[in-house]
């Protein structure tokens, strides 16, 4: 009977090794790069490590689709051009299938374009049916140094929680304070935003490191989705049959929803194409948590300046299928170097910490009280 369950336990083995070395061979799509011109043209610059093999059709409403076979993303997202170029509406990419990145070009309807594989990735040209290979010289160049998938911080890249220097007296401890669910972006086999140094997971969790002592001092009982390195949800992101980026958000928002949150922050860093843009944007979704986002890009903006000063309404899962007000921040930009050269920075942690805790303050105080 051994022998037989052996023999049993060597086949299914044996069927796994394809999929297992299919895993591992997939290439990465690091990074989704825009820029545009006076001209009325535009690039996007699918940045890949490894050979790509791809396809692509147009949508009868102009968008451009780009299917990348055997490929994997760092991170899904999406770019809202901020040029005066009116050619290209959004960019959209993501995991489509387990071995398929999907990226989704919202163009001019009546605009040509071009496809073409150039060193490091493949280049969508928009207004041109050729490739604009001068405008793409500028992404090529100016894209950031990206740090490798399989990335591990330093141990002096995570600040001490313990720091924190939040004067009491300023904050009367709020009686029967309900709970506060803190989202630190990413983390565990997902990176987020990965620029100039700096991995999005990181940073997020350094800043709700230094959120929770300040929000405890303020009297409010406090739960964090993750408080290392981890993924949420604990699976791995290869397994068949699950959607991995749904389930490990949907894990993030039962925290909330089973505990009976009060209040829910999800805490990002951006990414843009063009690196000289900074600032902070709070997302909501519910019309619930309008004034708990509003409230927030006010404290905030006192600290750190504000790209969008008021708030942008998107149906992210996390503050979608939240029962409680909920808000996704947005700190900053780590496209730029300026700020990417602060965020690890104990100072810099704590003095987001604290905007954030007065946002929290302040909401909970209007919605509860």
């Amino acid at each position: 009977m051994r022998f037989f369950n052996f023999i049993f336990l060597l086949f299914c083995f044996i069927l796994l090794i394809p999929s297992i070395a299919k895993a591992q061979d997939l290439l990465t799509v690091q990074n989704v790069f825009f820029k545009s011109s006076q001209d009325n043209t535009a690039v996007v610059f699918v940045q890949i490590q490894g050979e790509p093999k791809f396809s692509y059709f147009r949508l009868d409403d102009g968008r451009i689709v780009l299917d990348i076979e055997n490929s994997k993303i760092v991170k899904k997202g999406v770019i809202i051009p901020t040029s005066n170029s009116n050619i290209i509406s959004e960019i959209h990419f993501a995991q489509n299938t387990p071995d398929m990145v999907r990226v989704v070009v919202g163009s001019d309807v009546k605009a040509s374009y071009n496809i073409s594989k150039i060193d490091g990735g493949i280049l969508i040209s928009v207004g041109s049916s050729k490739p604009l290979l001068s405008l793409a010289n500028g992404i090529t160049n100016e894209a950031p140094k990206l740090l490798p998938y399989n990335y591990i911080p330093e141990k002096g890249q995570l600040a001490n929680s313990q720091n924190s220097q939040t004067n009491n007296n300023l904050y009367p401890p709020i009686k029967n304070a309900k709970l506060i669910v803190i989202d630190p972006g990413h983390g565990g086999s997902d990176p987020g935003c990965v620029a100039n140094g700096v991995e999005e997971k990181v940073a997020t969790l350094g800043v709700a490191l230094h959120l929770k002592p300040i929000l405890e001092k303020m009297g409010f009982k406090v739960i964090m989705t993750r408080e290392t390195d981890k993924d949420v949800w604990g699976k791995p992101y290869n397994m068949p049959g699950y959607d991995a980026n749904e389930s490990e958000l949907q894990a993030r928002v039962n925290i909330a929803n089973e505990n009976g949150a009060a209040l829910f922050v999800s805490i990002h860093f951006n990414a843009c194409a063009d690196s000289s843009i900074h600032g902070t944007q709070v997302y909501y979704y519910s019309p619930q948590s309008y004034k708990f986002a509003s409230t927030m890009i006010k404290d905030i903006s006192k600290v750190n300046p504000v790209y969008t000063d008021r708030p942008i309404r998107r149906p992210f899962w996390v503050i979608k299928y939240t029962t409680m007000p909920a808000i996704l921040i947005e700190t900053d930009f780590i496209t730029n170097p300026a700020v990417a050269s602060q965020v690890y920075n104990s100072d810099y942690q704590e003095k987001i910490a604290q905007a954030i805790a007065q946002g929290i303050y302040d909401s909970y105080k209007e919605i509860y009280q």
